[in-house]
């Protein structure tokens, strides 16, 4: 992890409810890596006002240029400095032997999953995107155009769920705290239900409390794993659900 000057590039309108955000990172940095799920806190004044940091998860990443999606509401201008402090948590990990990937978003944007999606279909690999809930209002034009959607007002509406989780290799849900634990119980239930057996690697959940610190001192993100606490911010922020949700995941 490490502090990183940036400014942004371009500010652009991407839906009715997002804006989009071309960060270009000083070239003492151009070549840091930044893996599906990872992301960055940033700051975008020169003050400690206000002293939480904001989290930034990249949707493309381009040389020395980042891609960030964020809700409409706050305004960013061309040229704006901006600090990060990054990249946190570790790479959403992608099976070696994977041909079929499933994401499903539950009333959460699917942003944290874009440059997962990306890095599937590089490699070949099928990539199916569930928007369930709130998340169905995601704007299509923003997601690459090879990715099979599939939509449902719930988990339990979701009538090409057995279908879906029995063709996937691996599955990846991200829904928003605090109902997160709840949502990932009801995917683990149900990917048992549609294969039998769920082993260890098949089905993750991202988990995104609160990061004030982002190196794991304040214990503001800790979740419960194979019986020991860890920080999103430095272990996250997906989890294997199969080991996470044999206890209550707990921040």
């Amino acid at each position: 992890m490490q502090e990183i000057p940036a400014i942004i590039e371009r500010v652009r309108r991407a839906s009715s409810s997002s804006q989009r955000l071309d960060i270009v990172l000083d070239k003492a940095f151009a070549q840091i890596e930044v893996g599906p799920g990872q992301l960055f806190l940033a700051r975008t004044t020169l003050m400690l006002d206000p002293l939480l940091r904001e989290p930034w998860t990249p949707v493309t990443r381009d040389q020395a240029q980042l891609t960030v999606e964020l809700p409409l509401g706050k305004e960013y201008t061309p040229g704006q400095y901006v600090n990060l402090i990054g990249p946190l948590g570790k790479p959403i990990p992608l099976r070696e032997t994977m041909r079929a990937l499933l994401l499903v978003a539950i009333d959460a944007t699917p942003a944290s999953f874009l440059l997962l999606a990306n890095a599937a279909l590089a490699r070949g690999i099928s990539v199916t995107l569930a928007l369930i809930g709130g998340a169905q209002h995601y704007a299509l034009e923003m997601l690459p155009p090879e990715v099979e959607i599939n939509r449902a007002e719930s988990l339990a509406a979701w009538d090409q769920r057995d279908q879906a989780l029995k063709w996937a290799d691996q599955v990846v849900g991200v829904a928003p705290p605090p109902y997160d634990t709840e949502y990932y119980t009801q995917l683990l239930d149900m990917c048992r239900a549609a294969r039998m057996t769920v082993p260890e690697g098949f089905c993750y959940g991202l988990f995104q409390p609160p990061m004030p610190c982002g190196i794991g001192a304040c214990a503001a993100c800790l979740i419960s794993c194979k019986g020991e606490d860890v920080p999103a911010c430095l272990e996250g922020p997906a989890f294997d659900l199969v080991t996470t949700l044999r206890g209550e995941a707990t921040r």
